[in-house]
């Protein structure tokens, strides 16, 4: 389940100089998108407080299967990669998460600790699959896995046990937009009006990033993983590059030059290296050897965005929320990598 393409998630990202980003510890709102501005209110009595008027029951029909939802529910098992992020934005605390960085403290990043208050969700390890005793212990009303690798045979066992939504017919496993996975949460759990004034506030955010850095304009980027066993360095064209674009950049088109590995990424080989001309390069790395063997190439030395101090290494934290953008790590991680990447462009 945790493939180094979707989902990219990070281990052992090495720390360093270039632009590095130093992740904070809490959600601050200071500088950069306004996005959603959700401050974790307490959800004791949220099963039905903010429910939208007329709407239960509601039948959602995702990739594997219906699910039809009669009431708000109270116990809600998150199994997306950042479906925790949609439901807490929207006041619901969820009784269970997936496990996607050892580092986050109670399963969740830095920038949903604030609505995440004092709830303490089950964290569940799918490095091996989806435990159906272990979720169905959890006694769930409803079960949400609309950012994840939900098979049929999955869906199938899920929803004997409660309701369960995952991601629509037409996409692929980790391969829904924080859009419509903020949607289509917002409906399962009843307040699919406050969803939309999310994901539209995180909108409005990311124009104004886009008019507070005019040196992003039209400047090229790419956002690269190196797999230097296999000699190649992937390169991304899916959700998280879609935010960066949303803010003026452009992805580069050396992507469509690479190896199609699939609809998220294609990779170049090393042999290539002096092919990443882009302007900003923003690359995380599997362990810090990986990241030592890259930066002391030669080749990797005299690209453009290396040399003009627009490299951006991701420590684990900043990659894990720009990889699996949603509508609280959006804002969050827009504040931090956009003005150092806006000066070294400027």
């Amino acid at each position: 389940m945790n493939s180094p393409i979707r989902p990219s998630r990070p281990h052992r990202a090495l720390l360093g100089a270039c632009c590095l980003l130093t992740v904070a510890a809490t959600l601050t709102a200071c500088g950069g998108s306004s996005g959603s501005d959700t401050d974790g209110a307490d959800t004791k009595d949220a099963k039905t407080a903010r429910t939208d008027a007329g709407a239960f029951p509601v039948t959602i029909t995702s990739k594997f299967g219906t699910a039809r939802i009669t009431k708000a529910p109270k116990r809600v098992v998150a199994l997306g990669w950042s479906d925790q992020d949609a439901l807490l934005a929207l006041g619901v605390k969820p009784v269970a998460i997936v496990k996607t960085e050892d580092s986050f403290k109670n399963g969740v990043g830095p920038w949903a600790e604030k609505a995440l208050g004092d709830s303490r969700p089950e964290v569940l390890n799918t490095t091996d699959g989806y435990s159906v005793e272990k979720i169905a212990a959890l006694h769930p009303d409803l079960i949400v896995g609309v950012q994840s690798g939900l098979t049929g045979a999955d869906y199938t066992k899920l929803s004997q046990i409660a309701p369960t939504v995952g991601y629509l017919k037409g996409r692929q496993a980790y391969g829904t937009p924080w859009e419509e996975q903020t949607d289509l949460i917002g409906k399962a759990v009843g307040r699919g009006k406050e969803a939309k004034a999310a994901v539209a506030q995180v909108k409005s955010g990311l124009r104004k990033d886009a008019k507070t850095y005019p040196q992003l304009q039209n400047k090229s980027f790419l956002y690269a993983f190196p797999q230097p066993a296999n000699g190649r360095v992937v390169l991304y064209k899916d959700e998280r590059t879609k935010v960066l674009q949303q803010v003026g950049l452009t992805l580069d088109p050396v992507v469509g030059k690479g190896a199609k590995m699939n609809s998220f990424a294609n990779s170049l080989s090393t042999e290539h290296l002096d092919e990443l001309t882009s302007d900003a390069l923003i690359i995380w790395y599997n362990t810090p050897k990986d990241r030592t063997q890259l930066e002391s190439s030669a080749a990797f030395k005299k690209l453009p965005a290396v040399r003009h101090h627009a490299y951006v290494p991701l420590d684990r934290t900043m990659s894990q929320a720009t990889s699996a953008p949603s509508v609280l790590s959006i804002p969050w991680s827009m504040q931090k990598l956009l003005p150092p990447l806006a000066k070294s462009l400027g």
